[in-house]
């Protein structure tokens, strides 16, 4: 049997001209601020080689700004692209499971939602890590039946694990897109890595709902590129 060849990774340069692509057309500023940066911070540079007056100064100064032109316009193109990213996101089913699956390490995420509504107006997304048991609840006030009924199941196999809900939206008390990584990074760490390896085993034992998810609602189509630049 012939072997696949492995997936080539896309060159760093076509990450960030994927990432321009999709965010200009949803940002008219992005090119005029990017523009504006780069070109005042070179003539910022070079005006302060000209002011000490060698030549070392002046080309070590161009070469400085240069250097920080890039990382700047860089910085802006990226939080730009998360910008508009979540704001297209927000509102979606499965938004904020890619979010939370963009966290590289302490916490894991499943694919599929634990609790659906049959009127697909509301699901819950479950993840295990070092705080515990993580369930984010897209829907507002329509998933907290399920937020309850998902804690109470799961609490019977793993008593004792803390168990928290995040209800993700941008009514009171919910935690927008923009914001939920930065939330559950906060959770207080309360496992290690062979006690999460435990509950999740635990866990898979009993499964999600067992319900279809509703025509016409992919909770994964939400999710943005990930190959853009972070």
């Amino acid at each position: 049997m012939a072997k696949t060849a492995p997936e080539k990774k896309p060159r760093w340069y076509k990450l960030i001209w994927q990432a321009y692509k999709v965010t200009a057309p949803h940002d008219k500023w992005l090119l005029p601020i990017m523009i504006g940066e780069f070109v005042g911070i070179v003539g910022i540079a070079v005006v302060i080689g000209l002011l000490v007056g060698s030549v070392a100064a002046i080309v070590y100064a161009s070469i400085f700004g240069l250097l920080t032109a890039i990382l700047v316009t860089l910085f802006t193109l990226t939080r730009r692209f998360e910008k508009n990213a979540f704001s297209r996101m927000e509102g979606q089913i499965g938004g904020s499971l890619s979010v939370a699956q963009s966290i590289r390490s302490g916490w894991t995420f499943a694919d599929d939602p634990v609790s659906i509504d049959p009127r697909g107006k509301s699901v819950v997304f479950q993840g295990i890590g070092r705080g515990g048991v993580l369930l984010l609840a897209e829907g507002g006030n329509a998933a907290k039946k399920q937020v309850d009924a998902t804690r109470r199941r799961v609490s019977k196999l793993i008593p004792g694990v803390p168990i928290n809900a995040i209800y993700v939206g941008t009514g009171e008390d919910q935690v927008p897109l923009k914001k939920l990584s930065r939330q559950i990074r906060k959770t207080k760490k309360v496992l290690s890595k062979g006690e999460r390896d435990v509950v999740a085993s635990r866990l898979r034992a009993i499964g999600g709902q067992k319900l279809a998810v509703p025509k016409g609602v992919d909770p994964m189509r939400a999710r943005p590129n990930r190959k853009g630049p972070r």
